[in-house]
């Protein structure tokens, strides 16, 4: 099979809610382990678009293909192919006004996600980090059963960060949870004025906070998940589907590298590492 790069268009995006003001670029790190128990890190890029009453979080390259136009940039477009196999969300956040929005999936379904923007009950400290050039102060707050270590730059007025990270005094550019399993960490802030686009609920499941959290975490949680991340997927619930398997350019890779392209923003997983749940509750 020939080998090619698929292109992201914009999924189901509606008209604009916002202004996008910059944009700061995060790694998100997970540790982990892969399934003979080997010590593995999981690593993709973030986009945190800042707008003036909301934000915007979702995949580096996908932000900057979708939002930005940047679509005949290959560095963005093989940077989006390889980070379809997390099947990461689009979250917002304080749209609509007092709310997160999140856009998610467990392939081969498509989950709408709202909650009240939650309170992270953030203690401030005294100390200081310089990340990026900016000093950042340090705070310490809690969400969804983990503790959280953040610093916040408070000469980057927003009140924002990576994921759904918020409620400081300035932009959060680094952040960590407690057992150092997760780390987003700063990478670059950019100015870069577009139009900001919320994405239609067309096809997708709305379904409450708590009850999203405790399905995902059933199935990705599971020790089946590691040796078949497909498990739980019922025979018959492809075809309706076109499936096309894919890689991104040179040599054609063995099976478990290809990728299975349900979507343009959803691929059937093939090899994973254990499962981390940002959220435990």
């Amino acid at each position: 099979m020939m080998a090619f790069v698929l292109t992201v268009g914009a999924y189901g995006q509606t008209d604009s809610i916002d202004h996008s003001l910059f944009v700061v670029a995060y790694d998100f790190v997970t540790n982990t382990t892969d399934k003979n128990g080997n010590a593995v890190t999981d690593s993709v890029q973030l986009a945190v678009i800042v707008g003036s009453h909301s934000a915007k979080c979702m995949e580096f390259n996908r932000a900057m293909i979708e939002d930005f136009g940047e679509w005949r940039n290959q560095d963005y477009q093989f940077g989006e192919w390889y980070a379809r196999k997390y099947n990461l969300p689009v979250i917002y956040v304080g749209y609509p006004e007092g709310e997160i929005s999140v856009f998610d999936k467990i392939t081969p379904n498509r989950y709408f996600v709202s909650e009240t923007l939650p309170d992270f009950d953030w203690s401030l400290t005294e100390d200081t980090l310089t990340i990026g050039g900016y000093l950042c102060r340090k705070a310490v707050g809690k969400y969804g059963g983990r503790t959280w270590t953040a610093w916040y730059a408070e000469d980057v007025s927003a009140p924002y960060g990576p994921w759904k990270l918020r409620g400081l005094p300035g932009m959060i550019l680094s952040a960590e949870d407690a057992d150092g399993i997760f780390h987003f960490d700063f990478v670059k802030l950019m100015r870069k004025p577009a139009k900001m686009n919320y994405m239609s609920k067309d096809g997708y499941t709305v379904m409450k906070r708590d009850k999203f959290i405790a399905h995902r975490n059933k199935l990705f949680c599971s020790k089946q998940y590691v040796h078949n991340p497909r498990y739980y997927i019922p025979d018959g619930a492809y075809e309706h589907m076109n499936i096309i398997e894919m890689w991104p350019g040179g040599l054609e890779p063995a099976a478990e590298d290809k990728l299975s392209v349900v979507a343009t923003d959803m691929i059937i997983p093939k090899k994973v590492n254990v499962y981390q749940p940002l959220e435990l509750e």
